[in-house]
């Protein structure tokens, strides 16, 4: 089979940059061709390729499935993938997954590496570039940056285009590239136009790859951003939200610390079934889960697994200070003093795009923008659980009281 690459791209095949800045709105191909360029790269000759992410804790969060994907699409058979890595039988070549958060001394181990991809770069610190630049020192050796803009001066970006730096590859792509060589499927190329005439703002970030410039319009604010979940934070939650093909199921876990909450993403994925939900969550630490109770046969299903799980029920404010549960439920998180794990990289996301809805006249209402909002929706699930209605305060419940109140049966009650 023929690897077709847009011509757009062309440039990633030659030799004369040091770095390059591959960034752009959503489905503008950047990850699918810079993953054909490097298979093409290590095909042509022996090329030892370092695949980073600022948070990687397992190979699934890296691009090793993508590139196993092409080399089973193309029949690329002399590639060999293993779980961890892949290699090149004829010439040599291997891919490898990292991490750069905390990974330091790891990441400085690493010799001979010809050409490091990082991708989902717009969320790499200063401090991980700093480690990195220099540890990609063979000669010849170059840096390929995929990324969609977060904010202004991500500093991704402040290194190669706003301060620039010597030898800089700069290729701005956005979806117009999916539209020209007819790689969109009509249900993305809807959405867009859909997001292009009801949701200015978001069309702007999401499909140009222009950064948030929206902070007055942001729904959470504040939320402060920690390394890791301390020992001494107590689990008092799960929240999970579901989908399947086009959405991602999500999971996050919510934790108490030092009168505030914490919590951290656990799982987001496309294409999992209730079962794989269930394994993956029974893998974890014992806790309730508080689901989307718009899917109740699912959730029947989960809890056969031996997971203790209820659905969100989803009533509107008692108070009547809010016209809807969605207001209410964002209303109760605001009121949180939350953190956010560094690793929760989807929630995070999400987090800073998640905008009130601004009309024609520029006047901003009091309900978000439609979009991507799957881990924010199982945060929701889970702190409007802890809500009383009848004493409007909020319910600090122990592990024992979850040993006694909630059994690993199947529950068909809601909260």
């Amino acid at each position: 089979m023929i690897v077709e690459i847009p011509t757009e791209f062309r440039r990633l095949f030659d030799k004369d940059w040091r770095e390059a800045a591959v960034y752009g709105g959503r489905f503008s191909l950047k990850s699918h061709t810079v993953a054909r360029v490097l298979l093409i790269r290590a095909r042509q000759q022996k090329t030892r390729v370092a695949c980073f992410r600022e948070m990687q804790n397992s190979i699934a969060e890296s691009s090793h499935q993508l590139l196993k994907d092409l080399i089973d699409k193309y029949k690329l058979n002399e590639f060999e993938v293993t779980e961890n890595s892949i290699f090149n039988r004829i010439n040599g070549s291997d891919f490898l997954f990292k991490g750069l958060h905390r990974n330091e001394q790891s990441i400085k181990s690493i010799e001979g590496i010809d050409i490091a991809w990082c991708e989902e770069s717009q969320s790499i610190s200063e401090s991980s570039l700093e480690v990195l630049t220099p540890t990609i020192r063979k000669p010849g050796s170059q840096i390929i940056y995929t990324y969609n803009r977060l904010e202004e001066e991500d500093p991704v970006h402040k290194r190669l285009i706003i301060e620039g730096r010597p030898n800089t590859l700069v290729i701005n792509v956005n979806y117009n590239i999916a539209l020209k060589y007819g790689l969109m499927p009509e249900e993305v190329r809807l959405e867009m136009e859909d997001d292009k005439a009801r949701r200015p703002t978001l069309y702007r970030h999401k499909w140009l790859g222009e950064p948030n410039k929206n902070m007055e319009r942001r729904v959470y604010r504040g939320w402060e951003g920690v390394d890791h979940v301390p020992h001494e934070a107590r689990l008092i939650r799960y929240g999970l939200d579901f989908g399947y093909t086009n959405d991602p199921s999500a999971l996050v876990a919510l934790y108490e610390h030092n009168g505030g909450y914490i919590v951290d993403e656990l799982l987001y994925r496309k294409g999992m079934s209730n079962k794989d939900i269930a394994d993956f969550i029974n893998a974890q630490d014992y806790g309730l889960v508080i689901a989307d109770s718009a899917e109740p046969k699912s959730i029947d299903e989960i809890a056969s697994y031996g997971v203790s799980i209820v659905g969100a029920k989803k009533k509107n404010d008692p108070i009547g200070r809010h016209k809807s549960y969605n207001a209410w439920a964002i209303s109760l998180v605001q009121d949180k003093r939350m953190s956010i794990t560094k690793r929760s990289l989807n929630l995070n996301r999400e987090y800073l795009h998640y905008l009130w809805i601004e009309d024609k006249l520029g006047k901003i209402l009091n309900e978000p923008e439609p979009g991507e909002d799957h881990a924010l929706d199982a945060l929701k699930y889970a702190v409007v659980s802890l809500y009383d209605s009848q004493s409007d305060s909020v319910i600090q419940r122990q592990f024992e009281e979850l040993d006694l109140n909630f059994s690993r049966n199947t529950m068909n009650n809601t909260l």
